[in-house]
């Protein structure tokens, strides 16, 4: 999906409308529209499509000034009677709708389009759009030294302020790139498309685009699925979340009996490893994935704080978590030196993952939660490193409070979280449930943040059903046990089934998951 290693589902619905699906022809001229081929990157057959591009104001307070360009993705449906246009927005911020629509959410962007237009949309300074707002440079930090909080800020503030200068000299407005403008480029799309409801389907960072939309322009909204919830209030992460996710993998551990027998408590190792590395970091060879070399690095307990934090993303990666503390009790760390020694000589992260994040900011209680929540968890500041002291090198101005207040609305949304979800846990879903009378919530027991839902196929039929307007009836689906995997164990395939195949890499150390 990204960038810079350091970034890193009953109520009776209301029936959706039905409306003709518009000919190229009959679009805005704001549109240009030409004939693309959706490759998978899976080697599945490809999907015929066509690549679009919408230009909006950069600022739309200011309609005459300077213009940019939003690219997407629309699979048209062949649905008599087709519904309101479902339009997909990726998470991040940074992630790229056009690139998703390759990968594994294309067979539920298929099962939508069987009713309704599905449009993967590339938002503002990200993907395929223009401009696409890449930084210079990359990290050029110490190897002889362990990663230390306020080392690595000094490098994101030094990248940052080079990153805006770009930008500013090119004569970009960075403070235009936040999640109110993108609310508005999505009422241009509608506009634009000419159809009078748009329906969202989006995935973490895009889930809180989605419902900052509903509260501008609810009455353009048909519905909604939103895959790992991030309310308005919800952009800064909470330490505590991360920590009840190790809790109960600690539970998984104990209930796998070959592994239980070598690690009686996960939670326990967890704190040593980290307590060992912060009384005397381990000076360790890895490959830096760069050049392919193999060079010494020295890390320490900031750097597993942030490679364990971006690890729980994803239940590929969560598989080899168990495993990955086992060999570090035994004195194996070049998994932690290797992705240590890639995040050191990373690219500079995108300045959309910031603009985006620093402007949506946080309320002052839920700052104060992560401040105390910081000193009692075994990951402390890194569960949202390096937000929000990056911010002020940024210069972006806060959205405010209002911006950031509940969000009511009758629009009907189904709201999907898992129980091994740090980044948007169920929490964040029952919050904004509150202001949902219409909306429903589905919780995927053993599911993580990424692919959340839509990987399984129940998921993608419950998703396909509620935005043509079904009744859903299911409040908890289950993934497949989380299967394990034991480094050197001869008997490993036998627990990993479904993880049974070779895994890449975890992605790197300090920054931002997927």
């Amino acid at each position: 999906m990204r960038r810079s290693v350091f970034l890193a589902l009953g109520f009776a619905a209301t029936v959706g409308f039905a409306q003709e699906s518009l000919p190229a022809s009959a679009v805005s001229e704001r549109i240009r529209l030409t004939p693309q081929t959706i490759q998978p990157r899976d080697g599945s057959p490809p999907v015929a499509a066509e690549l679009g591009w919408l230009t909006v104001p950069e600022n739309h307070a200011r309609p005459s000034g300077p213009a940019i360009e939003l690219a997407f993705l629309r699979i048209r449906t062949a649905a008599p009677r087709p519904g309101a246009p479902v339009v997909w927005l990726a998470g991040g911020p940074g992630g790229s709708g056009t690139l998703d629509a390759e990968g594994p959410i294309l067979p539920l962007f298929l099962e939508i389009a069987q009713s309704a237009d599905v449009i993967a949309l590339d938002q503002r300074g990200m993907g395929r759009s223009q401009p696409r707002l890449d930084c210079p440079g990359r990290f050029d930090l110490p190897l002889d030294r362990p990663m230390e909080r306020d080392l690595v800020l000094a490098a994101f503030r030094e990248h940052a302020s080079e990153c805006r200068e770009f930008w500013t000299r090119r004569g970009v407005d960075l403070a235009s790139y936040n999640t109110n403008e993108s609310a508005r480029d999505l009422e241009d799309l509608r506009r634009a498309l000419g159809v009078p409801k748009l329906s969202f389907l989006a995935g973490s960072y895009g889930t809180h685009l989605a419902l900052a939309t509903i509260r501008l322009f609810e009455s353009s909204v048909d519905r909604a699925v939103l895959f790992g919830v991030q309310g308005p209030d919800h952009m800064e992460r909470m330490p505590r979340d991360f920590q009840e996710v190790l809790a109960k993998l600690d539970q998984l551990v104990k209930r796998a009996p070959l592994l239980a027998a070598r690690m009686p408590s996960f939670l326990g190792a967890v704190q040593i490893v980290l307590q060992n590395l912060d009384r005397e970091p381990e000076r360790v060879e890895g490959v830096d994935a760069a050049t392919g070399k193999r060079r010494m690095v020295t890390v320490g307990k900031f750097d597993l704080q942030c490679f364990t934090r971006n690890l729980l993303s994803s239940r590929d990666q969560i598989s080899r978590l168990p495993g990955l503390y086992l060999a570090m009790l035994k004195g194996d760390f070049q998994e932690l030196a290797s992705s240590s020694l890639t995040s050191r000589h990373s690219a500079s992260p995108p300045a959309i993952d910031f603009t985006m994040r620093c402007a949506s900011g946080a309320s002052a209680a839920r700052r104060e939660k992560v401040r105390s929540q910081s000193s009692e968890t075994l990951l402390g500041v890194a569960a949202d490193f390096p937000m929000p002291d990056v911010c002020d090198a940024w210069g972006i101005a806060d959205l405010g409070p209002d911006f950031r207040a509940p969000v009511s609305s009758t629009v009907p949304v189904l709201f999907v979280s898992g129980t091994l979800d740090a980044h948007t846990p169920p929490s964040n879903a029952r919050e904004v449930l509150a202001g949902f009378p219409n909306g429903r919530h589905v919780v995927v027991e053993g599911g993580a943040h990424c692919l959340l839902g839509f990987g399984l196929p129940k998921g993608r039929k419950l998703t396909a059903r509620f935005l043509q307007g079904d009744s859903v009836s299911t409040a908890r689906l289950s993934a497949p046990a989380v299967g394990f995997r034991i480094p050197g164990l001869a008997r490993e395939a036998a627990i990993t089934a479904e993880f049974g195949r070779e895994l890449g890499r975890p992605k790197g150390y300090p920054g931002f998951p997927e």
